[in-house]
């Protein structure tokens, strides 16, 4: 009894595992989406509603990456915690390939975005003055859509190559790179996890060191004319949100493609039970941080979500005093 007991709980497994455990792992993912749906949609709101961060092209980046993290935490998040919830609810099939698809699809895209949100930053530090010839709103959506065609185009041939399959760790369907093809496995991981890191950790070197050669750096969105002391604490205020979602990013991000590349290489399927839950929690930490980031630490961007926020609070107490009254009122 002992050996069969080991043998239920070696394997990472929603069946096997005891229930409470799946309970609290679908709370907190639960937890993590709602932290995500209401951070980015706010972001979402706060972009539609203020001109001041249409007009600054970088944004869009932001709100690509709010995009796709909403659209992460909607899709892809839920779907987890309903299957850990109650582990019938497995998807098998062709219905799991299309929701594979659109899962690597979105995920790659918040890697994506996040990198050229810094690339787009180093540009604005490195090269000030030419910014606005570089940076140019055609340049932009060009960047947007050839994302989005990466992202779509290397999930879709996961799939029609037969690689998407239900993943018991992942907690949903998702392209299985395989030991027999290791060479294109890593092209895949290269494609999917290796490059936009790399983009985001070379555009944050070029970043250090344009500081370091000048501390006076003008940014593209700076008409002001106060010194160069306000540039450089404005500066400063955007290196420290670049800085923090950089390290929530190699936080929360490379353990899940670890795992992926290392089972592909020791030719498993599966991993070991008790942390194999932690990859992919982390993965969705990284989704719901992220609009945090901007709104703490960037000054455009936090009065824009605290405008929202107050827009909300009071359309919610017109609401509130229409259908039950203002209780500031003494009644007569």
């Amino acid at each position: 009894m002992t050996n069969n007991t080991a043998i239920i709980y070696e394997v990472c497994s929603a069946i096997n595992r005891p229930q409470a455990v799946n309970y609290l792992a679908a709370f907190l993912i639960v937890f993590l989406s709602i932290i995500s749906m209401s951070g980015n949609g706010l972001v979402l709101i706060s972009f539609a509603n203020c001109n001041q961060l249409r007009q600054q092209k970088g944004s869009y980046f932001v709100i690509n990456l709010a995009v796709a993290d909403f659209l992460c935490s909607v899709y892809v998040m839920i779907p987890c915690a309903v299957y850990l919830f109650e582990s019938k609810w497995r998807v098998n099939g062709f219905p799991c390939t299309f929701h594979g698809i659109n899962n690597s699809t979105l995920i790659t895209s918040s890697n994506m975005s996040l990198a050229a949100i810094n690339i787009d930053r180093a540009i604005a530090i490195t090269k000030p003055f030419e910014y606005r010839n570089l940076v140019t709103a055609f340049r932009v959506r060009i960047v947007i859509v050839y994302i989005w065609i990466h992202c779509l185009s290397l999930a879709f041939i996961f799939g029609v190559t037969g690689w998407i399959s239900f993943q018991e760790w992942e907690l949903m369907c998702s392209p299985l790179w395989s030991s027999e093809d290791v060479a294109l496995s890593m092209i895949a991981a290269i494609l999917c996890f290796g490059l936009p890191s790399s983009l985001l950790l070379i555009s944050n070197i070029f970043i250090v060191f344009a500081i370091r050669r000048s501390r006076t750096v003008v940014f593209q969105n700076d008409s002001s004319s106060s010194g160069p002391q306000l540039a450089i604490k404005k500066n400063t205020r955007t290196l420290r949100s670049l800085y923090f979602l950089v390290m929530v990013h190699f936080l929360c991000v490379p353990p899940f493609y670890i795992v992926k590349i290392g089972l592909a290489v020791l030719g498993r399927t599966e991993i070991m039970d008790g942390w194999c839950l932690l990859p992919v929690s982390l993965l969705f930490t990284s989704a719901a941080v992220n609009p945090f980031i901007y709104t703490l630490l960037r000054r455009d961007h936090r009065k824009a979500f605290l405008d929202t926020l107050r827009m909300i609070y009071t359309k919610l107490k017109s609401v509130y005093i229409f259908l039950f009254g203002d209780p500031l009122l003494e009644p007569h």
